[in-house]
């Protein structure tokens, strides 16, 4: 699944002819744009820039020219879309089906739509909150017009227009003894008591997979399909709960819990995407929405 964000490095270093150029232009590290290029290399299985002799700029290989071709299409469609848009005018209106994970429900969608609705007051919603292989199968069959979903499983059906790698981390109560740490091993867990996942929770099968590989048998002391609910009783000092650091709200060490990363060779860490249908034209307020998701997403991960 190929990150939009990384895209947008690449194409920018591309044009620039290098990461300090293209880091200056963008305002952000040259370190953030190397990682998201050599992430795209990755996933496309090839190396996708190479320096010419000397000192001379960047040039793209022949993978290069394919995806840069690729990304040049899409700004294209784009510029379509934002002419879509601009006819829209005072015609704000329409229904949007949109499907969230249980920890969006509170923590951000809420203030998102509010604030698309102070622009768009025409528009009414259905917001579906399951887990990400429902969600991904209502995106399929066309019951939704876009989902939010982590570690969605695999269907040809669906298209993933934004990808974003997620770490897992411990959430504790401010007095739980690990409470200062800035970093933790899954053999750090192995004596507290655990709050894990079951039912639709797309990531059970990671943390199941973190300890055995870990060689650690959890003390679960509670276990429930509610993902804020495994965070409520960690907050509230009953347990340890394992959990992604949330996308939208980043680490958080505000309140009375902490949020600590969990940095181990045996830890898988999530996948966090926003999906359409695949093929599917979504009507113009339906882009809209998505347009000014993705920004926001796309300016906090830059952050």
């Amino acid at each position: 699944m190929i990150s939009a964000t990384a895209l947008r490095y690449f194409a920018e270093v591309t044009r620039c002819g290098s990461y300090r150029a293209a880091a200056e232009k963008l305002c952000i590290a040259p370190s953030a744009i190397s990682r998201h290029v050599l992430l795209l290399e990755q996933e496309i299985g090839a190396p996708l820039l190479e320096r010419g002799r000397g000192r001379s700029a960047l040039r793209l290989t022949a993978a290069g020219e394919i995806l840069m071709q690729y990304t040049i299409t899409v700004d294209s469609e784009m510029e379509r879309v934002r002419s879509d848009i601009e006819a829209l005018k005072g015609e704000r209106k329409g229904h949007l089906r949109l499907g969230v994970p249980e920890s969006f429900a509170r923590d951000f969608i809420p203030e998102f739509l509010a604030r698309f609705n102070q622009r768009f007051p025409g528009i009414t919603y259905y917001v579906e909150v399951a887990g990400s292989t429902r969600l991904v199968e209502m995106v399929g069959n066309g019951e939704l017009d876009l989902s939010l979903t982590f570690n969605p499983p695999a269907a040809s059906d669906v298209r993933h227009l934004y990808t974003r790698e997620v770490p897992t981390c411990a959430l504790v109560h401010i007095d739980h003894p690990l409470a200062e740490r800035k970093s933790l091993r899954v053999s750090d867990l192995a004596e507290y008591g655990i709050a894990m996942p079951e039912g639709a929770i797309s990531a059970k099968r990671l943390y199941e997979d973190m300890f055995a590989k870990a060689r650690i048998r959890p003390r679960k002391v509670l276990s429930s399909n509610s993902y804020e609910l495994l965070r409520s009783v960690s907050k509230a000092g009953m347990s340890i709960a394992i959990v992604c650091e949330h996308p939208a709200l980043g680490g958080q060490r505000g309140g009375f819990h902490r949020q600590i990363p969990i940095v181990d060779r045996n830890v898988t860490h999530e996948t966090f995407t926003v999906c359409v249908r695949e093929g599917r034209s979504l009507p113009i307020i339906g882009l809209t929405f998505i347009d000014h998701l993705l920004k926001e997403f796309e300016a906090m991960e830059s952050a």
